[in-house]
């Protein structure tokens, strides 16, 4: 368990390990079913997670079903994006000026619609901000081993 996550894994592997493997493979083919849904709306929805879905539905199919693991990573919408994430810990430039575009519209209209309520748009506008500051954080390509 590392200090950015508070999921102990060891412990969700060992508990996953006792169930009998068809059940097993059920559990990891619904909770990665689940992320996916999950992390598509958050292409959607700003401010919901959609890199750590994707990646926690790519592991969840990678032990119940190598055909959903390989529609995932070969998917069109993010099979790109999710295996340079994943390889390299880069986002495309494309993907980065999409991802805060799309942020800023839903924050503006969510700001809109909260005119009356300014604590609700200054927190709208500061997390819109460091969600904007992290995106462009990520490096844009592989950076080399010198």
């Amino acid at each position: 368990m590392g200090p950015d996550c508070p999921i102990d894994h060891e412990a969700a592997e060992d508990a996953a390990r006792k169930l009998p493997g068809p059940l097993r493979r059920s559990v990891y083919f619904s909770i990665g079913t689940l992320s996916v849904g999950l992390g598509v709306t958050g292409i959607f929805v700003p401010l919901w997670p959609t890199t750590c879905f994707l990646l926690l539905a790519g592991w969840c199919f990678a032990r119940s079903s190598k055909r959903a693991e390989r529609w995932l990573h070969e998917n069109h919408l993010f099979g790109k994006y999710l295996a340079d994430y994943r390889e390299h810990g880069i986002i495309s430039t494309n993907v980065r000026r999409n991802s805060v575009l799309t942020l800023w519209a839903f924050i503006g209209v969510s700001a809109f619609m909260f005119a009356g309520r300014l604590w609700v748009v200054a927190l709208l506008l500061l997390i819109a901000s460091a969600v904007t500051i992290h995106l462009y954080s990520l490096p844009s390509e592989v950076r080399s081993a010198d």
